[in-house]
């Protein structure tokens, strides 16, 4: 129950960074609904534009499931062959007809948005795996709340996690309280780097940024 608690707060507070994501592009957004064949990296501003297209759906295929009552955490990404991976992480595994009625919740919304099924490829996942498929993320959602879980687990009190992703990186904002020191400050940074390579992405890719601008109120 304590990790279903923990991982619904994280699903409530990755909601609350949703409008971190900044600095859109407005290039054109082709997928290939059809087409296996393989398409190059998109850039970060093409990401960005993918993002600005996709966050409302992803938004609303995890309040669908929500209201289902499916502890889950949405994310997603660009496939090489164009489409756009719906990537769902649960904390515990779960049978056929659950993964059927999770499918149909999304595929529903999906349609709502006035999309086309051939354009997404769905997939669940546990929450504490790596993705195993080759989309370029446009969230991070798990990353993040396996961060958050190890925080608590480490006892670091009061702090918050965002994240969001630039023209540049994926850039990771942790705030701890004013009183802790600079050595917290490098064990944090320290268990944000291994979280990232636990789920096998390019730590390269990422900024980390740990603050200690949190007021203690004890």
């Amino acid at each position: 129950m304590f990790i279903k608690r923990i991982f619904t707060l994280w699903f409530l507070l990755s909601f609350l960074v949703c409008g971190a994501f900044v600095f859109f592009a407005n290039a054109p957004i082709q997928y290939a609904e059809k087409s296996n064949v393989p398409m190059s990296r998109p850039s970060n501003n093409e990401l960005l534009s993918y993002i600005q297209q996709y966050q409302f759906l992803i938004s609303d295929i995890s309040n669908a499931l929500r209201k289902e009552s499916y502890h889950s955490l949405v994310d997603y990404g660009v496939l090489p062959n164009g489409k756009i991976e719906l990537l769902v992480s649960l904390p515990d595994k779960v049978d056929n007809m659950t993964k059927q009625n999770i499918e149909e919740t999304m595929l529903a919304v999906i349609k709502e948005h006035d999309l086309h099924q051939i354009s997404f490829q769905l997939t669940l996942k546990s929450l504490y795996e790596p993705s195993d498929t080759l989309s370029t993320r446009l969230s991070y959602n798990d990353v993040m709340a396996n961060l958050f879980e190890a925080m608590i687990e480490q006892n670091y009190d009061t702090f918050s996690i965002d994240h969001s992703i630039t023209s540049e990186n994926i850039h990771i904002l942790i705030n701890l309280t004013e009183e802790k020191n600079e050595a917290l400050q490098k064990q944090v940074q320290q268990l944000a780097e291994d979280t990232i390579r636990e789920h096998h992405f390019d730590l390269q890719r990422f900024t980390i940024e740990v603050q200690r601008n949190i007021k203690n109120t004890n």
